[in-house]
């Protein structure tokens, strides 16, 4: 691992590493050198992510971009992760033993796992919007797609399909009451797929992937950076906004044992929405916003339906803590799916 961070242009010599966050793909280190300078030092999980130089690419794209763009918009509170290239002027490195990267540190800033008020999430909403802002001028068909189909409900169904013709006894499989749920959810989320797949609303640069703990905070828990730019490519709003309110508006954590606890806050749902329209707003068409309120469901359907998909196929995509893992964590998506289809009409 040493020799492998020294390929990294680094300032110092390599005083510390340990592991670092709580991420399901990757593999991350915190790394502080003799001079006290911190980097964030990965390993890439190339069985997701297969082209990794088309993924650094959009990265180095992206991140080259954004700094001019937010003084082109006045946009003063928002920073961008810094990739450390290798000796050799790349942007990660190939090992025999893998793929690695490494950027900055913000050691000033702080990623949350759960948010702690609404106004964090307020903030948290802002960046992220601030981000589709920043990008709308950027062509998103200039970035390659890092994950085919990523949240495409149609692919996803079949997908699902697939690996369901290969269950000998689905009466006996322990996921069958979440197998009998998969037709009726997916139906009343078609009109989120119809959007993208009908081209009915504007493809954008979008992240793909927001969850709180993918915005740093300062010490004042005001948003200013997003990071984990792995899955940015071509996509529409809904995902983003769905997937913000799928993993910030929940009540309990994706994997809560007992659905009871897992539902859609009312207030945290406003504290996102008002957020994020605050940092995208002008960016949106009405038809954008009409459906906002029903991309949350949609997303968590979609992880929901990702989750089952991998425990039915033995767990190869997700780590997991325990062999039914993926399992609990698709009854608490689809739990939560429901409840903001049962809110819809108060939510529009």
């Amino acid at each position: 691992m040493i020799d492998i961070i020294n390929q990294f242009n680094i300032e110092g010599e390599i005083k510390s590493y340990e592991i670092f966050g709580i991420g399901h793909i990757n593999d991350t280190y915190k790394l502080i050198t003799t001079t006290d300078q911190e980097y964030l030092f990965q390993k890439i999980n190339h069985n997701v992510f297969k082209d990794v130089s088309g993924m650094m690419k959009n990265i180095q794209r992206v991140t080259n971009y954004l700094p001019s763009a937010f003084d082109r918009l006045g946009i003063s509170s928002q920073e961008t992760l810094r990739l450390i290239q290798t000796h050799h002027k790349e942007n990660y490195f190939h090992h025999k033993t893998g793929y690695f990267r490494m950027f900055d540190f913000k050691s000033h800033l702080k990623s949350r796992d759960v948010p702690e008020s609404e106004d964090q999430i307020f903030e948290g909403a802002k960046s992220y919007g601030f981000f589709l802002k920043a990008l709308s001028d950027f062509n998103p068909f200039n970035l390659i797609v890092t994950i085919a189909d990523f949240h495409n409900l149609d692919y996803r169904i079949r997908n699902y399909e697939k690996v369901k013709l290969k269950i000998k006894n689905l009466k006996s499989h322990p996921a069958e009451k979440q197998m009998a749920l998969v037709k009726s959810l997916s139906q009343q989320l078609l009109p989120i797929w119809s959007l993208d797949a009908q081209s009915l609303v504007q493809k954008r640069v979008t992240h793909n992937d927001t969850k709180f703990n993918n915005v740093l905070l300062d010490e004042m828990s005001k948003g200013c950076c997003v990071i984990d730019l792995d899955t940015v490519m071509p996509g529409i709003v809904h995902y983003d906004f769905g997937d913000g309110i799928r993993s910030t508006c929940c009540t309990a954590a994706e994997d809560e044992l007992d659905l009871q606890c897992v539902s859609l806050d009312r207030n945290r749902f406003l504290a996102f929405k008002e957020g994020y329209l605050e940092g995208a707003k002008d960016e949106l068409s009405a038809t954008d916003i009409e459906f906002l309120p029903l991309s949350g469901a949609y997303m968590a359907f979609i992880m929901g339906l990702r989750f089952l998909t991998d425990f039915m196929e033995g767990n190869r995509y997700y780590k997991i803590n325990y062999p039914n893992h993926n399992l609990d964590r698709c009854k608490n998506q689809f739990k939560l799916s429901y409840d903001i289809l049962d809110q819809l009409n108060d939510l529009k």
